[in-house]
This record gives structure tokens, sequence and C-alpha cells, in this order.
């Protein structure tokens, strides 16, 4: 499968309702070869080093006046520091836990639901997308790291 940013993504800057600092949202379209495949909304912060904290939504993405989006299906994950490992590692979370109640995201998954859900490699195969493709993303993942830790940042870790 090959998956394809829908042109840039859109990087917007907001105030944490935790710290207040400002994090940068990034909103991107992915398509396959046939059209579109997933939506991904992650936040970077830097509460705990590094961290962006990425959903994957999965459905039906026709843009038709009054279509159905019960389909759809959203994962959760945070990326960032983890105890005993000097790379970053992806470890599933409540879906869409910032993000209010919304026909956009349909069934918002927990950390259970996902990891038995089907579909969690395509889920693990978006995220290692973004963190490889998209740019901001990636500088804010990987940015900080010394080069050699930069050359492993397609193996860290899935918790």
């Amino acid at each position: 499968m090959h998956l394809f940013l829908d042109d840039e993504s859109d990087v917007r800057a907001f105030a944490c309702s935790d710290c207040g600092a400002e994090y940068l949202e990034v909103k991107s379209f992915i398509l396959d070869e046939v059209g579109p495949y997933a939506i991904g909304m992650t936040s970077l912060h830097h509460h705990d080093g590094f961290e962006a904290w990425m959903d994957v939504i999965f459905g039906s993405f026709d843009e038709a006046e009054g279509t159905d989006p019960s389909d759809r299906v959203t994962f959760g994950c945070r990326v960032g520091k983890v105890d005993g490992s000097v790379e970053p590692a992806a470890t599933a979370v409540q879906a869409g836990a910032t993000y209010g109640d919304s026909p956009t995201f349909g069934l918002k998954l927990n950390r259970d639901e996902a990891l038995a859900h089907p579909r969690i490699a395509d889920f693990w195969t978006v995220v290692d997308f973004l963190l490889e493709s998209e740019p901001a993303i990636n500088h804010h993942v990987y940015g900080h790291l010394n080069r050699d830790q930069q050359s492993k940042n397609r193996w860290w870790r899935r918790r």
C-alpha cells in the first residue's frame, strides 16, 4: 500500500488548556491509490519532552450533503519519550480525548478496543507514514535527536 499526503497539512498554533504553552495542531488528509484513506489529527506538545498525540480517523469521507459518517472509527496514540528508551515510542491511548463529540470522529476507540480492532495494523501504518512523511510531525518528534538516533527513527517501539 502506498500512502500520500493530500497537499500540505493544515498546521495551526493553539494554547494548551493544561499548561498554557503553545502547541501545534496538524491536520492531514491521507490518500491511498484509490482515494481518501484517513484523516490524521496530531497535537505537538512539550509536556514530557517532545510529544505527538495522534488521532487517525478511518471511514467514509464523501463530502456529499447528508452523508452518514456512522462507519467512521478513530484510533489514538501518544508518540514520545518512554522510560528505558532513548528513542520515541508509540503507545495506543483513548482516541479523540481532547475533542468534543462530533460525527467527524465516529466511534472513538479506547486503548483496549483499538488493540483488538481489525484495523489496528492500518492505524500503525498511518502513524508510521505521518511520522516519516509529514514535515512538522517528523521535525517535532525527531528533530532534537542526534544523527545516530535519527537514522533509527523507523524502529520505535509500540506499546
